[in-house]
């Protein structure tokens, strides 16, 4: 196992004094503007840590390539402490007028992820502050119902309100066209996929029309890789309903979008919607569908046809009584590719899933967003500590596979399979405050024939089908 070096760790620590500084003297005083700035109604200052323990088998490691930039086979699990850290600026201009400035430290950037300490000899990689969030809101812009929002966008297409959504969440995905292959997926593909982390900052505008049922929203985001070579930019255009049905939230919505490059030569659609039924007491039905086509030019491999699709469907019910528990199922599917036939039928979006630790999370695991299949089964249970309802236990098993096969053509013995393996995950959260929790998870993946293969296969060192991960966290706001 590698050691690790805590050389960023001071200049991190001194970072969050200031920041913690900052938040003693605004209780002390209120943050007010300048003097000649009278219709400034109120300036909100907030701030958040998010510190967490990593500690990754080799198996994981050698299929990102890690934080240590290790390659296919290396046999070193990793150590490491991840997380951000960032400073809010709320502030009202008037009634109808609001800002939003946020400046920190990224989890992740440029196909790197931050750390405060990382295995010996790769120093600290998060430190380097950036402006997180920028952007002017405006209400009832012409007539009450419409509102504006300008700069980095947080417009996300979240069916069941949830945090995590299927298609589209631009602020916390990576890029679209990451998944396009017109071959078929290989161990190649998988891992430049599963090694690219990223966190875009779309800009653009954003127009909302809202009614007590009904939410129109019109999304033009121009620049959606912002702080990039505007010729390796995304732009994206949507517009998307959403309709409540009941008083129990309830509600159906529909979404169609194209994503371009600035020339125009990659042009994909995606349309879709779904529905988010609450009529019975304590039970949540929910179902999604998505269509792609279109075309992916990169002006280096020939022009790439787009041809997929993606859905989910699943169920939560809520136990009654004192024990605040829930029970849940959950089937996901993205199309993928097993023939190189100059098409693509991999899915890709900018998705925000990240219920299984190993295979769905973008900052713990591998990511996996397109060509999967999932039977998702979980419970979870809150319990009272000290009085409060203020620990949450909760367990996941994935039944998890490919879409289509995966093509480990160079092997010594070439091998094709869909068994991306099976995944057992516990997580534990804990509010001790308001403002701080803890959390740990612990994820186990296990029949994996794709992740043995991607080390090299049967009989090579340290190849294997199974992987662990451990994690824990804090996450201090204030």
């Amino acid at each position: 196992m590698k050691r690790i070096s805590f050389a960023g760790i001071p200049g991190t620590l001194l970072f969050l004094l200031t920041l913690a500084r900052a938040a003693i003297a605004a209780q002390e005083k209120p943050v007010v503007s300048g003097k000649d700035m009278t219709e400034t109604v109120k300036i909100t200052l907030t701030g958040e840590v998010d510190l967490d323990y990593v500690w990754r088998r080799n198996e994981i490691t050698a299929f990102t390539g890690g934080v240590g930039a290790n390659v296919p086979g290396d046999s070193s699990s990793e150590n490491t402490f991840e997380g951000f850290v960032a400073m809010r600026l709320n502030v009202d201009l008037s009634d109808k007028v609001s800002a939003l400035l946020e400046f920190g430290t990224k989890r992740a950037d440029a196909g790197k992820l931050a750390v405060f300490a990382a295995p010996s000899g790769t120093g600290s990689t998060a430190l380097s502050l950036q402006l997180r969030e920028a952007n002017i809101s405006v209400a009832e812009m012409f007539m009450p119902e419409l509102r504006m929002q300008i700069g980095i966008s947080t417009w996300n297409f979240d069916l069941r309100g949830k945090g995590q959504s299927m298609a589209f969440d631009p602020r916390h995905s990576q890029r679209f066209d990451r998944n396009v292959n017109p071959g078929p997926d290989s161990g190649v593909t998988l891992n430049a996929r599963a090694g690219d982390y990223q966190e875009l900052e779309p800009v653009g505008v954003w127009l909302r029309y809202g009614r007590e049922k009904l939410v129109l929203d019109l999304i033009v985001l121009p620049a959606v890789i912002e702080g990039g070579s505007p010729h390796g930019d995304e732009a994206f255009y949507a517009l998307d309903l959403l309709y409540k049905i009941d008083d129990k939230e309830s509600r159906f919505g529909f979404i169609a979008s194209v994503t371009t490059d600035p020339g125009g030569s990659s042009v994909i659609f995606t349309y879709g919607g779904g529905a988010d039924w609450r009529g019975t007491a304590n039970l949540d039905v929910y179902g999604e569908v998505y269509f792609q086509n279109g075309r992916n030019n990169d002006g280096i491999t020939p022009t790439v046809d787009i041809g997929a699709f993606a859905y989910q469907v699943g169920a939560e019910y809520r136990i009654p009584g004192d024990a605040m528990g829930w029970v849940g199922v959950n089937l996901t599917y993205f199309s993928g590719d097993s023939q190189a036939n100059g098409k693509s039928s991999s899915f890709t979006a900018y998705e925000n899933i990240h219920d299984l630790l190993i295979l769905e999370d973008m900052y713990l695991g591998f990511d996996w967003d397109t060509n999967y299949r999932a039977i998702k089964i979980a419970g979870g249970l809150s319990a009272n500590v000290g009085g409060k309802a203020n620990l949450r236990l909760s367990a996941m098993i994935g039944l998890c596979q490919t879409a289509r096969n995966v093509q480990f053509a160079a092997l010594p013995v070439p091998e094709s399979t869909r068994k991306l393996g099976n995944e057992v995950d516990v997580k534990a959260e804990w509010d001790l405050t308001k403002q701080l929790t803890l959390n740990a998870g612990i994820g186990f993946l296990f029949g994996s024939e794709v992740l043995e293969n991607s080390m090299g296969g049967k009989g090579a060192p340290d190849a294997s089908q199974q992987a662990l991960l451990f994690t824990l966290g804090t996450d201090l706001r204030f």
